[in-house]
């Protein structure tokens, strides 16, 4: 077997159950053929990395189910008395657009019916609330969720826990503030408090950007004649990353600056397909301002988030071949209308 088959067998491992195969079967074929979209001299890095990062980042089923135990068992959210919180919390279901709060609250209320024999919490009056998500980007779906929540139903006196496996630095700093002016805008005594793993902490703000855990590329991208006309198109002066050669968990150090290049390489020749694309698509993934797009790296087993690469999730075999879809073959292919 060699290093490339080699490569493809371990990232299918990772990424079989990806949205209980919905979308076919992830093996060892489907990576092959999503990689075989770049050139050859390209591919092996595009491997190693895209592996590490999945070995690393994937949010599991199982993972998530270990997330609910820790969050029922954790006393920085129950307090002094864990059956009488969760006797009387409620757990929030207020997302507007796809199934997946409600998919992983069903995963806490069968934990909680089975260890308090709790019922009937879902968006009920209290004193104590839970909103749960699997990871913090920008936090601008979980604010517009509360925002239009508080507007709706007007609770006061009373805490939100905001429970998540993990989050990006600036996404929850920046969640947090505009939280925090939101209730103090419409008069409510409402107290925010987050939860998280402490290992699943990103960086991404600009100013740590040399020590960022997300897509973040060096000066050295425009050196592609593509990417230098796309940077000059869009007239904006880029915030590079500078290389510093220490140790980042997400990336390896010696092939972080090309794997980079590559992704985001891929992601423009992406954005050529349609004729018009909407202004949040970026190559490095959904963002409002940056250019070259958020850069996430997590990925979750049930849905690709928009805020990585285009090069992960976007295409779709099944469309006809005048669409733009079938243009990219995905590694996971994201359902837009959920989660």
């Amino acid at each position: 077997m060699t290093t490339n088959e080699s490569l493809c067998l371990s990232i299918s491992k990772i990424i079989k159950d990806y949205r209980n195969n919905e979308f076919g079967n992830y093996d060892q074929e489907h990576v092959q053929r999503w990689i075989n979209q770049f050139e050859d001299h390209e591919q092996e890095i595009v491997l190693l990395e895209t592996n590490r990062i999945l070995r690393k980042n994937f949010i599991t089923i199982e993972k998530f189910h270990e997330f609910a135990d820790t969050v029922i068992s954790y006393d920085g959210i129950y307090g002094k008395d864990q059956k009488d919180f969760w006797d009387h919390v409620s757990i929030l279901q207020i997302q507007k657009q796809g199934n997946s709060q409600s998919e992983l609250n069903e995963i806490f209320i069968d934990k909680l019916s089975k260890n308090f024999n709790v019922e009937g919490i879902i968006n009920a009056g209290a004193n104590n609330y839970l909103y749960i998500d699997d990871f913090i980007f920008t936090g601008n779906r979980i604010f517009t969720d509360i925002r239009d929540w508080l507007q709706s139903t007007r609770p006061n006196n009373c805490v939100v826990h905001i429970a998540t496996i993990g989050w990006y630095v600036y996404g929850q700093h920046s969640l947090k503030t505009r939280l925090d002016k939101l209730v103090q805008d419409v008069s409510l005594n409402i107290k925010f408090v987050f939860s998280t793993y402490g290992t699943n902490i990103f960086e991404n703000r600009l100013s740590r950007k040399d020590y960022s855990e997300i897509f973040w590329p060096t000066s050295d991208v425009e050196s592609d004649s593509k990417i230098k006309d796309y940077v000059q198109e869009i007239n904006v002066s880029p915030k590079y990353r500078v290389e510093n050669g220490i140790k980042n968990r997400v990336f390896s150090r010696p092939r972080r600056e090309e794997y980079e290049k590559i992704i985001l390489k891929y992601g423009l020749k992406i954005m050529s397909f349609p004729k018009n694309n909407n202004s949040l698509i970026k190559p490095l993934g959904y963002h409002k301002f940056d250019l070259f797009g958020f850069g996430s790296t997590i990925f979750n087993f049930r849905n690709c988030p928009n805020n990585n690469p285009l090069v992960f999730w976007w295409g779709d075999p099944e469309a006809p071949s005048y669409h733009p879809f079938s243009k990219w073959y995905p590694l996971l292919q994201r359902d837009t209308y959920k989660g």
